[in-house]
This record gives structure tokens, sequence and C-alpha cells, in this order.
């Protein structure tokens, strides 16, 4: 009777030993997979020094008349190590155009490489640098995954002003913070980010200005 409940004992153990490695392996992988997550690399989609984001996407304006947007490169202004920014004049109208709402402009820049999309799972916000040429300018920030790709629209972030130390853009660089959970799309399957001057940004709805935008990542 001794000898068998010896050899119950140790088989229990045996499986104890077995549980508690097994779980063991478990927590490291899942601390490994979440140390990965918080500490991965940034990883920058423009410094604005080529005709493509870092990513090798399209980037360009939108529009619809009445409204407008120019984007141009310029050396007269940068953040960072790079020699240049962006910079975007808007003439956001709210008068004319479909619905009499004045029409819409911004900026995107694609970040899908051929038909494989950006996976964004391992980061938690966005970044990028901003200034204006006059201050108190505004806008949005829009990001779009495989299904809002398909619609032609973004789902939009708060306004700038919400993610920067000063509360509104000046005429010095802030960085923009923003959470990517803000967003809520598939961040594995990111399509592209706009700068959007919605009419909800300006009194009236409408609005002018230039804004520099440098150094975007993903970090």
């Amino acid at each position: 009777m001794k000898t068998q409940k010896s050899k119950v004992k140790r088989q229990n153990q045996k499986l104890k030993v077995k549980s508690f490695n097994f779980y063991l392996v478990v927590f490291t992988f899942s601390f490994l997979v979440f140390t990965f997550n918080c500490y991965a690399e940034p990883v920058y989609v423009d410094h604005f020094e080529k005709t493509t984001n870092l990513l090798g996407g399209r980037t360009s304006v939108y529009e619809q008349a009445p409204s407008r947007a120019l984007a141009l490169t310029t050396d007269k202004d940068h953040y960072g190590a790079g020699t240049r920014s962006l910079a975007i004049r808007y003439d956001k109208k709210n008068t004319g155009g479909p619905n009499g709402m004045g029409g819409w402009c911004g900026y995107y820049s694609i970040l899908k490489t051929g038909s494989k999309y950006f996976d964004a799972t391992s980061f938690t916000k966005l970044t990028f640098w901003v200034r204006g040429e006059k201050g108190d300018e505004n806008f949005v920030v829009g990001m779009a995954d495989r299904h809002w790709e398909q619609v032609g629209d973004s789902v939009k972030s708060e306004q700038i002003g919400v993610y920067l130390k000063d509360k509104k853009i000046t005429t010095q660089w802030q960085q923009a913070v923003i959470p990517l959970d803000v967003f809520f799309i598939d961040m594995k399957e990111v399509a592209s980010l706009a700068i959007c001057f919605e009419s909800d940004c300006f009194p009236e709805g409408k609005g002018t200005g230039t804004v520099y935008i440098d150094e975007i990542a993903f970090e």
C-alpha cells in the first residue's frame, strides 16, 4: 500500500512540475511578445526628403471645389536631422460645392505597398512635429484601413490641439502624439493617413492658413 501511495505521489509531483514548466513557457512567451510590442523601433513614414514617403507610397492633396489645398516640401523650415519639411496651404470654404458645404481639402499619404497593407499592430501611437505660419491653424488626422479605403473615407482623430503640449498650433514646433486606439480601425491593414481640414475645425466652417509637418512616425 505504501509503495502504491509513493508511486502516486511521485506521479502527482511530476504532473505539477510539467504544469509549472508549461505555464512558465506561456508566461515567458507572453512577456516577450509584450516586450516586443512595447519596445518596437519607431517606423518613420516621412522626412519629406523625397517625392514619395519612406514606405514608397504616393503623397498628394485631395480637394473638392471650391475648397483648395497645396502641398510642397520646403527647405526654409524643418524639424530634426533632415533638411526639408512639408508645407500645406489650405483654403476651406463653407459655401458652394456638394450639399452647399464648401467642399473639402487635405493631404494624404499612402502607407500600403502594392496590395500589402501596413501592419501597425506593434505600435501604440502616431507622432509628428507641426507648427503654423501664424498660429491657431487647425486640422484633424484621418486614418484608413482596408474597409475605409474601399469606402473612400477615413476615421478621424479629435482636433489636433488635443494632442499638443500647448493645446493648439503655434508658430513654434510641437510634437503631436496621437494614440492609435483613437482611430478604431484594423491596425493590421492600414492603408493611408491624412491631414484633414474639416468644417468643424473652423469658426463658421471656413478657414485659410499654412501648416508645416515633419518627422511622421509610428511608435
